[in-house]
């Protein structure tokens, strides 16, 4: 543990020689300037409701699931403060869970017959399993705050490229249609949701980027999806899901 935390104090330091090193040299605004950047970075979020729906009693596990995003962005200088940029991105957003639910509202699999798939209401662990890969156009405005802190905001369009939404009940039992319905016994059991999944995502991004160096920078965006990434009509889970992701990685500037 003490080695450890030797290892990580001396990368902080080093990060922190490193920026105060190239303060000198960091980016500047040119008012009527076009400059291109190259991103890329890793992630951490989900397709995610609101709020905690009651359903879910207890969330075991979670991981990212296709954590990555690279891409370019053109950016327009209007004055020393403000701008504009446009790009794009290849983006993952996905996640891998694993939970305890009540009442969870789903439908499963058949093996042969789609006629015969089980609707209603789980009781027990659900697998879910997002892995979702979109090509994402962003239109920010800019604003630079002296010569290395820059922030961004703005909406963004999403394309879906790659569609994956499954899982399984890995123990449990569901009530058939209703709530009081038959009681099922569930046991490793599938289902995929894939062809209900949006083609198209459009949120929100708010981020910044702090220049390190004449071309090199550390950024961080908070995006949000404004519509379920479900289509509409879809009724296999009874609350909406939302892509919700903090983006954090470096850029360059190319020109």
């Amino acid at each position: 543990m003490n080695k450890l935390y030797k290892n990580i104090r001396y990368a902080v330091l080093s990060f922190c020689a490193l920026v105060l090193a190239s303060s000198a040299s960091a980016q500047v605004q040119e008012p009527g300037k076009l400059s291109l950047d190259v991103e890329v970075g890793t992630k951490i979020g989900g397709a995610a409701p609101l709020s905690m729906p009651v359903e879910i009693r207890e969330i075991k596990s979670f991981r990212p699931a296709m954590p990555f995003f690279v891409g370019a962005k053109a950016n327009y200088a209007i004055d020393q403060h403000w701008g504009v940029r446009a790009g794009l991105v290849l983006d993952g957003k996905g996640m891998k869970t694993e939970a305890n639910v009540k009442g969870y509202k789903t439908t499963f699999n058949a093996a042969e017959d789609p006629s015969e798939n089980v609707r209603g209401y789980y009781y027990g662990d659900i697998s879910t399993n997002v892995e979702n890969l979109y090509l994402t156009v962003p239109l920010q405005a800019t604003y630079q705050f002296g010569e290395h802190w820059n922030v961004q905001a703005g909406p963004y369009v999403s394309f879906a490229v790659m569609k994956k939404f499954y899982g399984e009940a890995i123990e449990g039992y569901m009530r058939d249609e209703e709530p009081t319905g038959e009681k099922i016994g569930i046991n490793n059991t599938a289902y995929d949701f894939k062809n209900s999944i949006r083609n198209v995502d459009v949120g929100m991004s708010l981020g910044g980027k702090y220049s390190f160096a004449q071309r090199y920078y550390a950024l961080a965006q908070f995006d949000y999806g404004f519509n379920s990434i479900m289509k509409t009509g879809f009724e296999s889970i009874s609350f909406n899901m939302h892509n919700i992701f903090m983006n954090i990685g470096v850029g360059m500037r190319v020109f």
